[in-house]
C-alpha cells in the first residue's frame, strides 16, 4: 500500500509538470493572445464575414463582464475591414474556424473604438480585459446577405401588417402617397400652403401604431421651428408637412422607410410606423 501511494503521487507530479502551458503572444499594437486550439487548415473570416462566437470577458478582478451565451446561442460578430489594430478583433482576425483562444486588450481602447462608448466608472484606466473566445464558424458575406434579405423582407411584411391593421382600426379613408405616407386631415387650415425653402413652427404628438406616446411638443409647451427641405427631419415630415397650410391639423401615418427604417434610432425601434399628429402654427 505504501509503495501504491508514492506510485499515486508520482503520477500526480509528472502530471503537474507535463501540464501545457499557455504561452502569450503579444502584437506591436500590445494586444496578447494565446491559443488554446488551433486549425491552422480551417479558414479564417475575410471582410464582410462574420465569427460566430462563443465569448466571454472579464475586468483585472476577473469579475465577468460579458458572456455571449446569456444573449443568444448564435452570437455573431462581423468581421470589418480595417484590422483595428490594438482591438480585440485584431486578434479575432487571426482566428480560424473552430479555433479557441485568449485575448487581453486594453479596456479603454475596447469600450471606446470596439463598442464606440466611454470607459465605465468601474473599469480602470490602464487595465486590460482578457477575452475567451471560441470560433464555431465563419458566416460568409454571402450567406450574411441572404439572411439580411429575409430578415428585411420578414419585417417588411410585418410592419405592413401593422398598418393595414391601424388603417382598418382607425377607418382611414385616405389614399397612400406613393412614399407610402397617409395623411389626413383634422382640422383644415386657411390660405396657401407651405412650401420647400419655408421655415415652419408646429406642435406635434408622436405615438406608435399601439398609440403609446413617445414625444409632445404641448407638454415641453415649446413648438418645433425647423427649414423644408433641408433634410433636418424625418422624410415622412419633410413630405408631409409641405402639403399644409397655417392653423391645419393633421395626422400622418409614417411607414419606417420615411421614418428610422430597419436602424431605429433612440427610443424608436426598427421598423416602427410612427403616428404624428401635427398643427401647423405658422410658416414663413
Amino acid at each position: 500500500m505504501k509503495n501504491f501511494s508514492r506510485f499515486i503521487l508520482l503520477l500526480l507530479i509528472v502530471a503537474g509538470c507535463t501540464e501545457p502551458e499557455v504561452v502569450f503572444n503579444t502584437l506591436p499594437s500590445g494586444v496578447e493572445f494565446a491559443y488554446i486550439v488551433c486549425n491552422e487548415d480551417s479558414a479564417t473570416a475575410q471582410a464582410g464575414d462574420a465569427w460566430n462566437l462563443d465569448v466571454r470577458y472579464y475586468d483585472e478582478n476577473d469579475s465577468l463582464l460579458f458572456d455571449s451565451k446569456s444573449v443568444t446561442s448564435n452570437f455573431t460578430m462581423e468581421c470589418p475591414a480595417d484590422s483595428m489594430v490594438g482591438c480585440v478583433e485584431e486578434a479575432l482576425h487571426l482566428m480560424h474556424s473552430g479555433d479557441s483562444m485568449i485575448i487581453k486588450v486594453d479596456a479603454e481602447k475596447f469600450f471606446n473604438v470596439s463598442r464606440g462608448i466611454e470607459l465605465p466608472d468601474f473599469i480602470k484606466r490602464g487595465s486590460k480585459l482578457t477575452f475567451y473566445a471560441k470560433c464555431n464558424g465563419i458566416v460568409t458575406q454571402k450567406v450574411l446577405e441572404k439572411q439580411f434579405g429575409e430578415y428585411i423582407s420578414k419585417m417588411m411584411a410585418n410592419e405592413q401588417m401593422l398598418i393595414s391593421n391601424y388603417i382598418e382600426r382607425e377607418q382611414i379613408a385616405a389614399v397612400p402617397s406613393p412614399t407610402g405616407l397617409y395623411k389626413v386631415i383634422l382640422t383644415p387650415g386657411k390660405g396657401t400652403q407651405t412650401a420647400a425653402n419655408k421655415t415652419v413652427t408646429v406642435h406635434y404628438v408622436g405615438m406608435f401604431v399601439e398609440e403609446t406616446e413617445f414625444d409632445n411638443s404641448y407638454k415641453r409647451n415649446r413648438p418645433f421651428t425647423f427649414k423644408l427641405g433641408e433634410e433636418l427631419v424625418i422624410p415622412g415630415w419633410e413630405e408631409g408637412i409641405a402639403t399644409m397650410k397655417k392653423g391645419e391639423k393633421a395626422r400622418l401615418v409614417v411607414p419606417s422607410n420615411l421614418a428610422y427604417g430597419p436602424e431605429g434610432t433612440k427610443g424608436i425601434p426598427p421598423f416602427s410606423t410612427l403616428i404624428f399628429d401635427i398643427e401647423m402654427i405658422d410658416f414663413k
